[in-house]
């Protein structure tokens, strides 16, 4: 039986915090990374908020789960179309809301909605490329509007 010498071993690693699996040529910017969507705020104890199960009720779960996966194929900054998916630079006005913001989210926080169906939309903010979902809204009482 041959003897493996020390230099004919390989040695094994595992990677460590500072390598990167990914080569870096292959890396993207966050600019140009894929919109994705966290539930880590969410939050439908309020009135006007609606659950998961209320909008499984309605048959809108399945279409919001649907728009969201739509949206996930590209980048979030390139989506924005003030009717569809409209941003807004802070949270309401308490007079132009039914909601109160969730003292868990920054003051400068980034806010937006997706349109789902009818008056039905997805309200969150958003920071780079995450859109972090905070409300069902089923009645657009998020941003009031005079219609």
């Amino acid at each position: 039986m041959p003897k493996i010498r020390p230099r004919d071993k390989q040695k094994f690693s595992f990677p460590s915090e500072k390598r990167s699996l990914i080569p870096e040529k292959q890396k993207i910017s966050v600019k140009e990374e894929n919109f994705c969507i966290s539930f880590e705020y969410f939050d439908s104890g309020q009135k006007y908020a609606s659950s998961f199960k209320d909008w499984q009720k309605e048959g809108w779960l399945s279409k919001m789960l649907e728009t969201l996966a739509g949206f996930c194929k590209r980048p979030l900054q390139e989506q924005f179309d003030g009717y569809k998916f409209k941003a807004y630079d802070s949270f309401p006005p308490k007079e132009k809301t039914m909601f109160e913001r969730p003292k868990n989210i920054p003051l400068d926080a980034h806010w937006a909605r997706i349109h789902i169906l009818n008056k039905a939309v997805v309200v969150g903010h958003y920071y780079k490329n995450i859109f972090y979902v905070v409300f069902l809204d089923k009645e657009h009482k998020f941003w009031l509007s005079e219609k």
